[in-house]
């Protein structure tokens, strides 16, 4: 009888065990724990309410791989009012930009997401449609040559959040609404 008991204790103790030290690595401190979404763009957020996510330029439909100086560049995103009042967004600058043209919709409710999209044009040239209710738009007109790889610095400010600079990397455009 002691050979059977002594086996069921030691398979208990040895379960016990692995509890115990599997329990260690469930801390703050884990593998996953500094791990961002699976997206292309920069994200952010603007005081309390406003949060930018998957912010990105499309890649230049180019074989050089940059958009040269002159350039329509569309800046792709999603505005989140995640506050409790309307905010919107009231200017757009960026260093490589000598003029950012912001149009359509740029009131964001409480509660709400706006999703700013290239257009019909082929990316790089200015859009030739006219922007529809509900849609924004952001384009900048680049002063330097745009290299894919390179992140450009992009100011976004709002009524009420205030500001935020990202570095906006450019990212697969088949992912974005336009």
């Amino acid at each position: 009888m002691r050979a059977p008991l002594t086996a069921a204790v030691h398979i208990v103790a040895c379960c016990a065990a692995a509890l115990v030290l599997g329990g260690c690595g469930a801390g703050q401190i884990t593998q996953t724990d500094s791990q961002v979404g699976a997206v292309d763009g920069a994200s952010g957020n603007v005081g309390n309410s406003i949060a930018l996510r998957n912010v990105r330029i499309p890649y230049p439909p180019n074989q050089t791989g940059a958009y040269p100086i002159g350039s329509t560049v569309p800046v792709l995103l999603s505005i989140i009012n995640q506050g409790d009042s309307a905010d919107e967004l009231v200017g757009v600058d960026s260093p490589a930009a000598s003029q950012v043209l912001v149009e359509g919709i740029t009131q964001v409710p409480p509660g709400t997401t706006l999703t700013g999209i290239a257009g019909s044009a082929p990316v790089g040239i200015q859009p030739t449609s006219p922007v529809v209710v509900g849609e924004l738009r952001v384009a900048l007109t680049t002063n330097q040559v745009l290299h894919a790889g390179l992140d450009i610095p992009v100011t976004f400010q709002f009524r009420h959040a205030g500001k935020l600079s990202l570095p906006v990397p450019m990212g697969d455009l088949s992912e974005s609404a336009g």
